[in-house]
């Protein structure tokens, strides 16, 4: 996933347009899509990405799902969003 996908898929998860993402967030926009996910690999990467801890994924925390180890598990069920 390159960096203009990963904006694309921020923009399409945060719903509410409120600038960040939430777990949940990121998990209804791939359930709606019916696309499969880890929760538990989704659910380590959020916390790992999420630097300050507040529940929530700015972009350039959410950026953070291009690079390895994430870029291969969760980066690439994101991308199927764009699919």
């Amino acid at each position: 996933m390159n960096s203009a996908q990963l904006d694309q898929a921020f923009h399409l998860i945060d719903a509410n347009r409120n600038g960040y993402v939430t777990l949940t967030e990121i998990t209804s926009a791939l359930e709606d899509r019916q696309i499969p996910l880890d929760a538990n690999s989704l659910d380590t990467a959020f916390r790992e990405l999420d630097r300050d801890g507040d529940g929530r994924l700015t972009k350039a925390e959410f950026s953070g799902f291009q690079m390895e180890p994430y870029k291969s598990s969760v980066g690439t069920t994101l991308a199927k969003l764009l699919a």
